[in-house]
């Protein structure tokens, strides 16, 4: 956390950090449950796969960035938050919409947290990338 000299912010980055270690497990080592709760059959087994080890990615630069601070980072963080607004974006759409026939308002719901977490421990590190 002293690497971010903000510890506010560095408790957000955390607990983000922990959700996308949350998304990686769900995604890579229960890839079957994860489809089958979201009404998806298995032959999208590959591209959940290929969603968690992005998240994988991420994580680990996000760690990266607890460990050496995040200066140089932020092109990293830009991509970051376009990419978490779009996910928050499409969740929000799938579930206000009914375009499908299960429910994603759990995940709506921790998007939004891990999303709030990241704007505010970006805005406030935002200087410091």
């Amino acid at each position: 956390m002293s690497k971010y000299e903000d510890t506010p912010a560095a408790i957000a980055m955390i607990l983000f950090t922990l959700g996308g270690i949350f998304y990686v497990f769900q995604l890579i080592f229960m890839t079957e449950a994860w489809l089958a709760e979201n009404g998806i059959g298995i032959e999208a087994i590959g591209l959940a796969r290929v969603l968690g080890f992005t998240w994988l990615g991420i994580v680990v630069v996000l760690i990266r960035t607890f460990i050496s601070g995040p200066a140089g980072t932020s092109a990293f963080f830009m991509a970051l938050v376009i990419a978490q607004i779009g996910i928050f974006l499409n969740l929000w759409h799938q579930e206000l919409m009914g375009t499908l026939e299960v429910s994603v308002m759990d995940d709506a719901i921790i998007v939004t947290v891990l999303t709030a977490l990241l704007l505010f421990g970006w805005s406030r590190i935002r200087s410091k990338t």
